[in-house]
């Protein structure tokens, strides 16, 4: 692509697989025999499931399409896709560079530049096998395992959710009608010619070997969607599971202590003092501030950028 040149939308139903971020291990990130391919890109960021139940698009643009700061990006690329969505009647907004619906994440998105050109990629979720999901994640126990798929019924939404998943022919149809009111294209359909048939395939000399620095994305578990993340830490033979809620600790359980209510840190601020006072109307004073060090040591909060 070349300064002038008109805009591009890549569009289709991917194969199913896992594609990890450049400083991502799948050997630690991943069980080790996935059910399906994995991939490690050029490009930073975690994990990214992908497959036939998600229709993929990627505008690619000379950079003067795009606004000039980068964080203005996706608000200008997406706004195509989030017109299909309020079409359908459906109060949608966007966070960061997630659409999200009714409290839960409907879409993600990522950019980059290449040469000239800016990309931005996104996907509709017609529909998440959450199940499969999680059974491709390294889980340090099944219990983290039960909440990261619970997690995900909480946090995730697809299209399927709201109403019957459409003909991929008719959501091409609704998307490209929206982006013509809005950028004022005219639009021209073609295949891949064999050149770019040739280049595309060119991709896996791109891709980078194994990261073997052994250390996830997330320190001791997986980010759910922007604002919580799913973290558990083992050691001497005891252990803390957390799942964070931006800045809150939404559920909690340690290792025997069942008497602990999970939810009992929900409304705290996280603080040392704060978790010591609640863990010492469960446990003996005694042992409070080893498990306060521990649940420090092992949540990961949203960052507030």
């Amino acid at each position: 692509m070349q300064v002038g040149d008109d805009p591009v939308v890549i569009w289709g139903l991917p194969a199913a697989h896992f594609c990890l971020g450049q400083h991502q291990s799948a050997a630690v990130e991943l069980v080790a025999k996935p059910s399906v391919p994995v991939i490690r890109r050029p490009l930073g960021g975690g994990g990214v499931w992908l497959d036939r139940h998600q229709a993929c698009m990627v505008l690619v643009a000379p950079r003067n399409f795009f606004p000039s700061r980068p964080d203005g990006w996706y608000a200008h690329a997406l706004e195509p896709m989030l017109q299909v969505y309020r079409e359908m009647g459906w109060a949608v907004s966007l966070v960061r560079q997630d659409v999200w619906l009714n409290g839960k994440k409907l879409a993600g998105s990522g950019a980059a530049t290449l040469g000239v050109a800016g990309l931005v990629g996104s996907s509709f979720l017609l529909k998440f096998p959450a199940a499969e999901f999680t059974q491709l994640i390294a889980a340090p126990s099944a219990g983290f395992r039960s909440w990261l798929n619970e997690a995900l019924h909480e946090a995730l939404t697809s299209w399927s959710d709201h109403a019957v998943i459409p003909d991929l022919a008719w959501l091409s149809l609704v998307y490209r009608r929206a982006a013509t009111g809005i950028f004022g294209w005219r639009w021209e359909q073609a295949l891949l010619r064999d050149d770019e048939r040739a280049a595309r395939d060119e991709y896996r000399a791109e891709l980078i070997p194994e990261n073997d620095t052994g250390i996830r994305n997330v320190p001791h578990g997986i980010k759910v969607n922007a604002q919580r993340f799913l973290t558990e830490q083992h050691f001497d033979g005891r252990w803390v599971r957390v799942l964070t809620d931006g800045k809150s600790i939404a559920r909690i359980a340690l290792s025997n202590v069942p008497q602990l209510p999970e939810h009992c840190l929900a409304d705290s601020v996280i603080t040392g003092t704060a978790l010591n006072e609640i863990l010492q109307q469960y446990l003996p004073a005694t042992v409070t501030p080893f498990w306060v060090q521990r649940i420090l040591e092992t949540a990961h909060f949203a960052d507030e950028s």
